[in-house]
C-alpha cells in the first residue's frame, strides 16, 4: 500500500523508494541518522556532496563501485568508508544488488543537504 506520494518518491510505511533503489531510516536523532540503502543492479545514486554532514558507510552486500572525489573505488562486504562533508561522491551497483549501512553525522541532518552535480533521473523526485 502506498502511504504517501510526493515529488516522484513514495513511502511504503518507512521504506522510501527512489529510481535507484530504496532506503529505510533505522534511527534519527539530532546528532545522527542511521539508514539502510539498497541499490538496484545497474543503478546509481546521483553524483553529489553535502555541505553540513559527513557519511560513514559499511558495505553489507554486493560489490559497490563508488566515486569519491575524482577516483572510482570498488568496495566489498565488510569495507568501511568515510565521506567527509563537501566530498563529491556517488554509489553504483555495477555487478548486482548492493546494500549499505549508512550513518550521517554533522550540523544539519536532513535530505535537503544534497547538492546534486549529476544524476540519471528526472529532477521531479528531488526533495
Amino acid at each position: 500500500t502506498v502511504d504517501m506520494y510526493f515529488y516522484g518518491f513514495y513511502c511504503m510505511k518507512d521504506l522510501v523508494v527512489r529510481p535507484w533503489g530504496t532506503y529505510r531510516v533505522l534511527k534519527s536523532t539530532p546528532k545522527m541518522v542511521v539508514k539502510i540503502l539498497h541499490v538496484y543492479p545497474g543503478k546509481a545514486m546521483s553524483v553529489q556532496y553535502h555541505k553540513y554532514r559527513n557519511e560513514h558507510w559499511k558495505i553489507l552486500e554486493g560489490e559497490v563501485t563508488a566515486l569519491i572525489d575524482e577516483h572510482w573505488w570498488t568496495f566489498l562486504p565488510g569495507h568501511r568508508v568515510y565521506i567527509p562533508k563537501n566530498t563529491v561522491h556517488c554509489v553504483r551497483a555495477s555487478k548486482g544488488h548492493i546494500t549499505i549501512f549508512e550513518v550521517w553525522e554533522g550540523e544539519k541532518l536532513d535530505e535537503n543537504d544534497i547538492i546534486r552535480i549529476h544524476h540519471d533521473y528526472s529532477s521531479e523526485w528531488r526533495v
